[in-house]
């Protein structure tokens, strides 16, 4: 389910199916029970309920290194830092290790829906991100993103009810609703993770391709974006997607599949983590990853996502950026 806001109350809501609301109508629910709270008739629910964009104001957080934009001015993707790092005591210097999101500013929808300029944008983001992650201690970059097909239930209702078609669901492994591209680090070697009793064995841990269900996209502009909404057809088009280096084959996936389940076993290997079974997704294999609750930790990862910020923005000096622009 997606999740929407009158601006007073925030609620998870669906498409109801046929004969269980009126025609088009929507079940609204509560975020963490699940609770029914009503329903809501179908072309009034656009009226009071814009879905939730938690990147709406991307500049403003604390973890924003910057934009890349197109020669007219607009901004085509922006790049920030996740606000909880995987790994905060790597190495015998304990240091942070920096995990980078690269978020499209024009849409929310997954990069099965960007144009060429923005594909264009993130892949100069993703040189960035790879050059930088390289200059800390011959850092590798794992690049994913879990992305959800166009809200067209939504679409729908903006223009005047239920309209046709199926539901759309959204990807459950989508955690931000809009998308975005992960850039995972990755040690050069294998390391020890002072937040784990386990080794970080590193971009040692991955291999170029994932084995079960993966499928590969080649090319770029319309036909990547061609080939991934092909792929992500029979899975009710939300895919995750999986890169390994700037020049690595993308490959797509089911978000519930064996390939997903792969790399969840091989990124918690990377970070000296575990995977387990998630209920949340019928049993499939998530990543553990450190929370934030601590105070302590809390505070170190921001300590540590200041330092980054610093960091790249000294890099992003060397290179001749204008900071914040990186263009």
């Amino acid at each position: 389910m997606w999740t929407y806001s009158d601006g007073v109350r925030t609620v998870k809501a669906y498409r109801a199916p046929g004969g269980t609301a009126p025609a088009g109508g929507w079940v609204l629910a509560d975020q963490a029970t699940g609770t029914i709270q009503g329903v809501v008739r179908a072309g009034e629910f656009s009226r009071r309920f814009r879905p939730v964009d938690e990147f709406a104001d991307v500049t403003s957080f604390a973890t924003y290194l910057g934009k890349v934009s197109a020669p007219d001015g607009t901004t085509l993707v922006d790049l920030l830092l996740d606000r909880n790092p995987f790994m905060l005591a790597n190495g015998p210097r304990r240091v942070a290790r920096p995990h980078a999101l690269i978020v499209p500013r024009g849409h929310r929808d997954g990069w099965s829906s960007a144009t060429t300029a923005e594909l264009a944008a993130r892949r100069a983001a993703m040189t960035l991100v790879a050059a930088w992650y390289h200059g800390l201690d011959g850092g590798h970059v794992v690049f994913c993103a879990n992305d959800s097909p166009p809200n067209l239930d939504y679409l729908r209702d903006l223009e005047g009810g239920a309209g046709a078609g199926p539901a759309v669901s959204r990807n459950p492994r989508q955690d931000v609703q809009h998308a975005h591209l992960h850039a995972f680090y990755a040690e050069h070697d294998e390391t020890a993770n002072h937040e784990s009793s386990a080794l970080a064995q590193g971009h040692l841990a991955f291999a170029e391709a994932l084995s079960g269900d993966a499928v590969r996209v080649a090319g770029g502009g319309a036909e990547f974006t061609a080939g991934i909404r092909a792929a992500a057809r029979p899975w009710g088009g939300s895919y995750c997607s999986y890169q390994l280096g700037l020049d690595g084959p993308c490959q797509v996936m089911p978000p519930l599949g064996r390939s997903q389940d792969e790399f969840n076993q091989r990124l918690a290997r990377a970070d000296g983590l575990q995977a387990q079974p998630d209920q949340k997704l019928g049993g499939a294999l998530n990543l553990v990853r450190p929370s934030l609750h601590d105070p302590a930790r809390r505070y170190a990862a921001q300590q540590a996502t200041a330092r980054q910020r610093a960091d790249f923005e000294t890099f992003a000096a060397h290179r001749g950026l204008i900071p914040r622009s990186l263009s």
